[in-house]
Parts: C-alpha cells; sequence; structure tokens
C-alpha cells in the first residue's frame, strides 16, 4: 500500500462516517419528537386520572410514561453513537492532514523540553514540528507522559525493543480497532487534575470498614427506621417513633457530611475519566491478540474472579449511586431511611479493598495501549518505513536513510555505516549542504529505533546504545554561564561517559562554535583525538576542514564525508547526498551576495 492508497483510504472513511452520521441525525429528530409526543400523552392521561380514576388511564399513562424513558435512554445512546461517528471523521480527516505534512494541531509536547537532556533537545523531539507531534495522537495524559518517556529514555533491552516490534506490527492493519479506540478516548477530555484526583482516592486509606461501629450502625438504625415505618402504615406503632430514628439518621450524615461531601466530590469528578477506561479496557477484553506484549497486557487486566472492565462497572454502578444524594428531596429521604450516604461510603471502600491495588496497574495497561496505537498509526501512514534489526556487533548500518519528518516528495535519502566501535565519521560541507539535517536524521531514526518503532530507511541494523548529542549549546543567563561554557559543560559530560565505559553514540555539530578560530581548530583537534583515544562512536559535523587530517593519522579511526555543494557561476544547487573526502566547495560568501549583504 502507498500514501496515495492511504490517503485514499482515509477519505472512504470519511465518506462512510460522514452518511452514518446524516442516517443517526435523522432517528435522533424522529426519538425527539417520540419522547415529545410520548410524554405529552403520559401528563395528559395523569391529569385526567384526576378527574376520574380508571384503570385504562392509569395503565395508559405508565405505559406512555415507559415508553418516554425509553426514548429518552436511546435518544442518549444516538447521541452518543453521533459524537463517536464525529470523533471518527476527525481522526480521519486529520491523518490526511499528516499524509500532506500537517500535523501542527497535535499537542507538540513542549512541556517536556528540557535543554539539558543528552540529545532530545538538539534533536527536536519535542516543540513545534517536532518528532513527539508527529508521532503523537495519544487520547490520555498517562498514554502521553508515557510516549514522552520513552522518547526520552532509550529501552537498552534487546527483548523489550523486539517485543514491541511485534506488537506495533500486529495493530498497524487494525485500523478499524485502533480508530473505535481512539474515538472512545477522545469521547472525554482527561485533565492532568482527573487523574491526580482518581490517584488520590486510591492512595487514600480506607477509613468506614475497619470501624465495627459504623458496620453496626447501618444495620441497625435502617432495620428500626423502616421497621417503625412499616408499623405506622398499618396503624399499629405511633409516628413519633419513626421519626426519632429517621432524625437520628439524618444527625449522623449531617456528622459525616464534610467527610462525605469530599469523598463524593472526589470519585464523581473522576468519573467520566473512569466511564472512559472502563470502555477502553472493553475494547482490550474482547480483542484477540497474537503478539506477546499485547497479551502481557490483556492478562494484566484480569482479576482472579471477573474483568477489569466489570470491575470498573461496579463502581461506576457505586458511583452513580452515591450521586443521587445531590438531589436533595432524595438525598434526604435515603439518608433518613437507609443512611445512604455511609452505605455509599461503605461501598466504595470495600470496593477499592479488592480492586484499588489493581487500579493503578489497569490505568498503566490503558497508557501502553494508547501509546501503541499512536506508534501503529505512524506505521500506517509511513509503509515504507521498517523495523530495523539490533545487532551485538554492528554499530550502524543504513540504506536509504532519511529523516522521518521530510516529506516523502522532498527527502532525500543516503546509505550510511558505522561498522566498528571507535569509529568517528567527521562530515564536512557548504552551509546548508544538509550537515545538521543528516545528524538529526541519525539521531530521530535510533530513538525510533530503540523504542521499538520503525524508522525512515530501506535497511537498518543497529546496535543498542546510548546517545549523545551536542549541537544547540544555548548560554544561560539564570545560571550566568556564557555560550562557550555551556558548551564545555556538555563537552566533559561526553567524556565522562566514555570514562565511564558506557556505550554511547555521539553526535557533534560544530565543536568550540563559541569560541575564535584559531583556537576553535585547535582545542576541536585535541578534543578529537581524545574521543579516538577513549574509543568513542559517533559523527561529528564541521566547516573545520583541518580536523579532516585526522584521517591521516588515525586511518582506524576516522572517516571523511562530505556534502558537495554545486556551484556554476552565480547558481547554488545543493544535491544532499553524502559523498566520501573533504568538500571542495564553501558557499557563504556567494549566500551573502545573492541576498545583497555586499555586491560583488
Amino acid at each position: 500500500m502507498g500514501i496515495a492508497d492511504i490517503e485514499k483510504n482515509y477519505n472512504e472513511r470519511i465518506h462512510t462516517f460522514l452518511k452514518e452520521e446524516v442516517k443517526i441525525c435523522k432517528r435522533l429528530t424522529i426519538l425527539s419528537f417520540l419522547r415529545f409526543f410520548s410524554f405529552i400523552i403520559a401528563i395528559a392521561l395523569f391529569v385526567l386520572l384526576f378527574k376520574e380514576i380508571t384503570l385504562l388511564k392509569f395503565s395508559g399513562g405508565i405505559a406512555f410514561l415507559v415508553l418516554f424513558i425509553i426514548f429518552v435512554v436511546r435518544y442518549f445512546k444516538q447521541t452518543d453513537l453521533l459524537n463517536h461517528y464525529k470523533n471518527l471523521i476527525k481522526i480521519n480527516s486529520e491523518e490526511k492532514e499528516v499524509i500532506n505534512n500537517n500535523y501542527s494541531f497535535f499537542n507538540d509536547g513542549a512541556d517536556y523540553i528540557n535543554r539539558d537532556h543528552p540529545y532530545s533537545y538538539d534533536l527536536d523531539v519535542f516543540g513545534k514540528g517536532s518528532l513527539f507531534q508527529y508521532l503523537n495522537r495519544t487520547f490520555t495524559i498517562v498514554g502521553r507522559d508515557l510516549l514522552a518517556n520513552r522518547l526520552l529514555n532509550l529501552d537498552l533491552n534487546k527483548q523489550d525493543v523486539e517485543n514491541r516490534h511485534e506488537a506495533v506490527q500486529e495493530l498497524t492493519p487494525e485500523i478499524e480497532w485502533r480508530q473505535n479506540v481512539m474515538a472512545t478516548g477522545y469521547s472525554t477530555p482527561i485533565s492532568v487534575d482527573d487523574n491526580k484526583k482518581i490517584q488520590y482516592w486510591i492512595d487514600k486509606p480506607v477509613y468506614f470498614i475497619n470501624k465495627i461501629f459504623y458496620k453496626v450502625l447501618l444495620i441497625f438504625l435502617p432495620t428500626i427506621t423502616i421497621t417503625f415505618l412499616f408499623l405506622l402504615i398499618f396503624g399499629i406503632s405511633h409516628y413519633s417513633w419513626f421519626a426519632l430514628f429517621a432524625l437520628a439518621q439524618l444527625f449522623i450524615a449531617s456528622f459525616l457530611i464534610r467527610k462525605t461531601n469530599k469523598e463524593q466530590r472526589v470519585v464523581s469528578e473522576g468519573l467520566r475519566t473512569l466511564k472512559k477506561y472502563s470502555k477502553i479496557l472493553k475494547f482490550i477484553e474482547e480483542k484477540r491478540f497474537d503478539s506477546k506484549l499485547l497479551n502481557n497486557l490483556k492478562t494484566e487486566i484480569k482479576t482472579e474472579d471477573e474483568s477489569a472492565g466489570n470491575a470498573f462497572k461496579k463502581l461506576i454502578k457505586i458511583i452513580d449511586a452515591f450521586d443521587t444524594r445531590l438531589n436533595i428531596f432524595l438525598g434526604v429521604i435515603l439518608n433518613a431511611t437507609l443512611m445512604w450516604d455511609l452505605y455509599s461510603m461503605i461501598r466504595l471502600e470495600l470496593w477499592k479493598r479488592k480492586y484499588g491495588s489493581n487500579l493503578k496497574k489497569w490505568i498503566k495497561v490503558i497508557a501502553e495501549l494508547d501509546l501503541f496505537c499512536s506508534i501503529a498509526n505512524f506505521k500506517y501512514n509511513n509503509p515504507d518505513f521498517i523495523f530495523p534489526e539490533i545487532s551485538d556487533k554492528t554499530i550502524f548500518r543504513s540504506s536509504e536513510l532519511g529523516h522521518p519528518l521530510i516529506p516523502y516528495k522532498n527527502r532525500v535519502n543516503n546509505d550510511f555505516n558505522l561498522n566498528k566501535s571507535g569509529e568517528i565519521v567527521i562530515i564536512t560541507g557548504a552551509n546548508m549542504a544538509g550537515k545538521s539535517t543528516f545528524l538529526r536524521t541519525i539521531g530521530v531514526n535510533l530513538i525510533l529505533a530503540m523504542n521499538g518503532m520503525p524508522v525512515c530507511a530501506s535497511d537498518f541494523k543497529f546496535r543498542l546504545t546510548e546517545i549523545f548529542s551536542g549541537m544547540r549549546t544555548a548560554d544561560s543567563l539564570k545560571e550566568n554561564e556564557s555560550y562557550f561554557y555551556a558548551e564545555l559543560k556538555r563537552l566533559k559530560h561526553i567524556i565522562e561517559k566514555l570514562k565511564q565505559k558506557k556505550l554511547s553514540f555521539i553526535l557533534l555539530d560544530e565543536i568550540l562554535k563559541g569560541t575564535n578560530s584559531v583556537d576553535k581548530a585547535k582545542g576541536s583537534w585535541k578534543f578529537v583525538e581524545h574521543l579516538t583515544e577513549l574509543k568513542a562512536t559517533g559523527v561529528i559535523a564541521t566547516h573545520d576542514l583541518t580536523l579532516c587530517d585526522l584521517e591521516t593519522k588515525y586511518p582506524e579511526n576516522i572517516i571523511n564525508k562530505c556534502f558537495e555543494v554545486q556551484i556554476d557561476k552565480n547558481k547554488i544547487k545543493f544535491d544532499y547526498k553524502l559523498h566520501s573526502g573533504v568538500t571542495q566547495n564553501m558557499n557563504a560568501s556567494l549566500l551573502m551576495q545573492q541576498m545583497g549583504i555586499f555586491s560583488k
């Protein structure tokens, strides 16, 4: 399947969902009329009962009232279905835009930007037009955090990475299932506070179920109160006894009201999140998986006696019942007869004691699924991307390597190899020839590869390793650091890593930019020599051609590559192809002339 086929598929899906949207809108119009009609008739029949009570009027009123309730329930179900199709239309419309290289409307992960991170700031992992923004289709906060965490902390376990390959491969063609999960996820936006409230409630210790006093009260008082209510109805007891015990229950409810209100507010505000989580868990439970990792996730949401989806349903029913106290009239009646607040609090604590320890685990499963749906979507949109091969020996070998964020129509791919540990490739080239972009191409594809994601290449073999870059150093007024000092600190960090014998893949762009040319050349030479001594592996881009002489001194460790520019009179042409050797053309003065900075 090519890019054109994918775009066609998105168009067809949009067309299908638009037709379903029209059908549902027609059903909603009919249901609106039917619920209004049934309600009016029911009210009319009950009004007529005041004039003359007959079985026909009473049963007819009840029947139309039941019909009204049925129509209301169906109306809300159809409304939910309509919103689901609207989300599906939105999902496919956005993916069409992504195919045409517009993904600016997705969350860009700016909150995760860290200038001091070993590689993420240099490689544009977060921010506008970033790798994160291109990948991110998460519908939960926990999923979004997990995606960011994976991009920031590379997995060096071969089995983990290969298991992720398998999971992504399985989910990629499952576009119907994936998009239904995503549409369900998008149905209710979740804020950071929602997850915090759920976490707070889970971590909060139980109180009432550990107190025998409250358990006894919950059985004794409602039993006595309801008994006196029946005795009152049959004229056996005076109303004062019923009133006494009813008031006693209301007194206890008022005594506990602060604790009850706080609990009710926390769980009710988290209800929309929990409802969404329960629906997503249902998708997992009902789906058959083949890959090991996805089956493990499915196992994680099972308990000894029932599924996570059913456990969530029980919690939602408890919360819904608890919320009836918000109706003042019902709240007084229920608390006066059944100690409803205390009963609801004990039910919540019993649920939490039974399932609370699993809730964190279930939410993590949802985060993992959220992440895999994003990655599978990324693979689906890029059918020519491949899953790389992990090697214990090969450092880096690639064919047709390209930057995944450059549109396929404009992308220029290159072959690139690093055959052994301790090899450093020095890349020279004119301004704008593609040196920095190529460094980012290598780095971004390594990040993808070590996260079990497909890479932009026709062949890709690599060794699991840490990445450390030095490309976009910035000064800091807050830390009172100059640009040059900040750069030195980063270079020192690289040396420390190498001395610790940690395998690191180094990407450096123009060493010692913050000093004069003579000092820069001398310092850069010594630094690269030191890297060679420490058996460093990686790529260095530079304008300093003197560094290329290191290949003669260290032929086993230094390799010269370049991006060449063709200059024909006053015309500059870039081919963005990587060549062996040292660049022969520089273009700064010609570019300045073409921009009118100075004349010939």
